[in-house]
């Protein structure tokens, strides 16, 4: 989720849980409000009544009385509650609309003469439920609006103030140390982009800097070393030629030859495991794996018959990938080669090709093999001297420059390394 999605999120609930706390108080402080203005209606004409009552008090029980917002009957002492009054909300039937309407009822005991009287005033409610509830309802609409509003105005700036910074992603995003020097950034006019911008500039740069000197170490240490592994073979070479040497001395010069050349073609590997790591190949080529495979497995003909192994090559269809051909030719020959090397006697090999995914199957030792670290430079289960556990690692390497996955496990006898493209 990106950051400006997830903060708006975060706001606009916030927002809302704010908006239903505050539409809440807002209903209950405008009824209170309501009821506290007609409360004190209802005081005031008590107050009003009490007056004109203290005069008149006969009026009341008059046929012809004039009054008729209140009731006003007489009440024994024991009856009487001095100086309590009582408000309470009434439903009245009006004949006019045939409803039940809101009224507002006061009922107080007064002492008049000397005797004891119940009074009770009535006012029309104002229907504050409806009152209310349109104020609630228009006012809430007002809200929701604003809140839409802000909350689109917020993303538009956001995003209008953020595109800096998603165009210094992509920008990084398509940078390879390998083709430029220093990243042409965007230009902002604010200070936290510019500063960011800054410190991406240095990083870029030196690491190009420490890219450089990588890649020429690299280089000028496998140059010297094979040139003097080059002298030292090719003296010895010479030297096994003499015809003076025992048979003891020639068998221990060809034992250093052996290891001169395995340390040549060791260093050769790394020097390609290294280039792999920095990215020092183009990925733009037409590939065909099937082809590949079918050239390579000509390469282990010799394992195959030592070994009385039944190799099963099966292609579903004929994938063409983009990738580099070198890459991919190495990739595919150091799996065969897995296979073969680290099988067993009569033993099997599977090979399958389908749908951009290509599976290779292998009988071996039934010693655990850690998934972690199968394919960790010279991490090595065999016995066998002529590995040195760099197959794998470099085929790792190659799947992770090229975009591709591989994986490695176990299913009964079979050790099974799978590549998806």
């Amino acid at each position: 989720m990106k950051l400006l999605v997830y903060t708006s999120r975060i706001q606009l609930i916030f927002f809302l849980l704010l908006f239903g706390v505050f539409s809440i108080l807002f209903y209950l402080i405008m009824r209170w409000n309501v009821l506290q203005n007609v409360d004190e209606i209802l005081h005031n004409r008590k107050m009003h009544l009490v007056l004109y009552l203290e005069n008149n008090p006969q009026v009341p029980f008059l046929e012809d009385n004039p009054l008729d917002d209140f009731t006003f009957m007489g009440i024994d002492r024991e009856s009487y509650v001095e100086g309590k009054d009582v408000y309470s909300d009434t439903m009245i039937y009006e004949t006019v609309d045939e409803e039940l309407d809101e009224y507002r009822k006061l009922i107080s005991h007064l002492q008049i003469h000397g005797k004891y009287y119940r009074l009770e005033i009535v006012k029309p409610h104002l229907e504050a439920n409806e009152i209310i509830s349109t104020l609630a309802i228009t006012l809430s609409m007002l809200l929701l609006g604003l809140t839409l509003s802000f909350y689109i105005f917020q993303r538009l700036i956001s995003r209008k103030l953020w595109s800096p910074f998603y165009k210094l992603l992509e920008t990084l995003r398509h940078y390879r140390l390998d083709k430029e020097f220093i990243p042409n950034l965007p230009p902002s006019r604010i200070e936290e982009f510019q500063l960011l911008n800054q410190a991406v500039s240095d990083m870029a740069r030196k690491s190009k800097e420490l890219y450089e000197h990588q890649k020429q170490f690299i280089e000028n240490a496998s140059h010297e070393m094979q040139t003097p592994l080059s002298v030292i073979q090719t003296r010895l070479e010479t030297l096994i030629g003499q015809t003076e040497l025992t048979g003891k001395q020639a068998s221990t010069i060809e034992g250093i030859i052996a290891s001169t050349q395995r340390l040549k073609k060791l260093s050769k590997t790394l020097l390609l495991l290294s280039k792999i790591q920095n990215r020092q190949f183009l990925l733009n080529e037409k590939v065909d794996i099937s082809e590949i495979i079918e050239k390579s497995l000509g390469f282990f003909e010799e394992q195959k018959e030592a070994l009385n192994l039944r190799v099963g090559l099966k292609i579903t269809n004929r994938p063409i990938i983009q990738g580099n051909a070198m890459l991919s030719e190495i990739l595919i020959q150091n799996l065969l080669k897995n296979a073969f090397v680290h099988n067993t006697e009569n033993g099997s090999i599977t090979i399958s090709v389908e749908n951009q995914k290509l599976i290779i199957g292998n009988t071996g030792r039934s010693n655990p093999i850690d998934q972690d670290q199968i394919f960790n430079r010279f991490y090595k289960k065999s016995d066998n001297p002529e590995t040195w556990g760099l197959g794998l690692a470099i085929a790792y390497e190659i799947t992770q420059a090229s975009g591709w996955s591989l994986k490695y496990k176990k299913q009964s006898d079979q050790h099974i390394i799978e590549v998806r493209f």
